[in-house]
């Protein structure tokens, strides 16, 4: 039995730890979360949130570019080529970082011309350096799972997530923090992280012609993630909760993502899986094929499905007490907006496996198409949404994006198993 057990661990070894470490990761989140809305206080966590989703963007692009196809690719590589192939990603991450740095200060510094009544010129500084650090760190902590050291990313999430917290339990019990301290405090504990992990990054050699080679697969591979990154921000939750805090203010946008933070516990599960099913899903079909890789996401649907499930269930029939409880009765008015989340995370769970299925195929044009229709409808809905139902019309515009999403998705998926077959 011991031995049965052993061996179960020592084969699902990668997952163990993805979903160990994204308990944390998440697990922390949701603990972070809940310290910042109760003690900045509903429109002080708005102004946060929105400051937050500028490096939560850039991120988004750098995954699209960079830490996508690196964790469909690099499982490909020959032990000989692995070496040089590093060496062209980490070269890509540099610039991207750079890039992404200067063009977020850039953005911010006409903001500050335009408009001034934003008051955004004393959060330029820890918003930058926190969107640095936080890049690095993050590609770290893909970096070693993709190089199969799980435990290492484990480690590094630790010191950064684990470092973050508990410096901001200190700050919030003997001082009264703004949105400029917190931003501080992530930016240093991300940074921690990323120089603690240098020290365990594998030689890697540089070649041009390498570096052209991978340059080109990356972007063939992550052109459509690409757009398909910047048309989230056009159609869904960002374009909605951004529209709402120009219409109803940052006191609703903080309503919105303290109920979002609850429901997000679900994070565990979805990036767990989006660091190790891609990579999985890939070595499946090119050993199994079509059928095997349809195989493995129905196992992975059906579990995660009822996890998701359970959650969901919670957060709809407890919204009121959840919300009241973690932070405070000002909070507890908006509860039903955690119902509204709960049928949500439903929809973007059974997108996660479908998705992970075309990107083992490389068909990755899918995830765009569907982003491009309901970039469509998120633009054309938005403010007749938000102007005749308000708050609601938010969560109605996110539920009906999501489920035309899944549905493009779900049916692509399956004409690309037909032509498989």
């Amino acid at each position: 039995m011991i031995a049965f057990v052993a061996g179960l661990f020592s084969k699902y070894r990668t997952a163990n730890w993805a979903l160990a470490d994204q308990a944390m990761v998440s697990g922390t989140n949701f603990l972070t979360g809940i310290l910042i809305a109760r003690y900045l206080g509903l429109e002080e966590f708005g102004r946060f949130t929105l400051a937050w989703m500028t490096v939560t963007f850039f991120c988004s692009l750098q995954f699209a570019v960079i830490v996508s196809p690196m964790m469909s690719i690099a499982p490909k590589q020959s032990s000989r080529e692995l070496v040089y192939y590093w060496g062209a990603v980490f070269l890509q991450q540099v610039v991207w970082v750079v890039a992404s740095a200067l063009m977020l200060l850039s953005l911010l510094w006409v903001s500050v011309g335009v408009f001034p009544q934003w008051e955004i010129k004393g959060i330029i500084s820890p918003l930058v350096f926190a969107l640095i650090a936080f890049q690095i760190q993050d590609f770290f902590r893909r970096y070693f799972f993709s190089t199969l050291r799980p435990h290492l990313a484990f480690l590094n999430d630790s010191v950064s997530y684990l470092g973050q917290l508990g410096v901001l339990i200190v700050l919030f019990q003997y001082t009264e923090p703004s949105t400029p301290d917190v931003l501080w405090v992530i930016a240093i504990s991300s940074f921690v992280a990323a120089g603690i992990a240098l020290f365990s990054i594998r030689p890697f050699k540089f070649s041009r012609r390498v570096v052209i080679k991978v340059v080109s697969q990356h972007w063939k591979f992550s052109r459509w993630l690409l757009a398909s990154a910047l048309l989230q921000w056009t159609s869904g939750y960002n374009f909605f909760l951004a529209v709402a805090g120009i219409m109803l203010g940052a006191m609703e946008v903080g309503a919105i993502k303290a109920a979002q933070n609850i429901i997000g516990l679900a994070n565990i599960l979805f990036m767990a899986m989006e660091n190790f099913v891609p990579g999985r899903a890939a070595k499946i079909f090119i050993g199994e094929g079509m059928v095997g890789l349809i195989k493995y996401l129905k196992k992975i649907a059906v579990g995660g499905g009822l996890a998701t499930g359970v959650l969901a269930i919670v957060a709809i029939f407890f919204a009121d007490t959840l919300m009241g409880l973690l932070y405070g009765e000002k909070y507890a008015i908006y509860s039903d907006l955690l119902q509204w989340f709960g049928v949500i995370y439903m929809l973007i769970f059974f997108s996660l496996p479908i998705g992970a299925g075309l990107r083992a195929l490389e068909k990755t044009q899918s995830l765009f198409t569907s982003l491009l229709w309901m970039t469509g409808f998120s633009v054309l809905s938005v403010y007749p949404l938000i102007e005749w139902m308000g708050i609601y019309g938010v969560m109605l515009g996110i539920i009906v994006v999501r489920s035309g999403v899944l549905l493009i998705l779900f049916n692509d998926f399956g004409r690309q198993a037909e032509i498989c077959r």
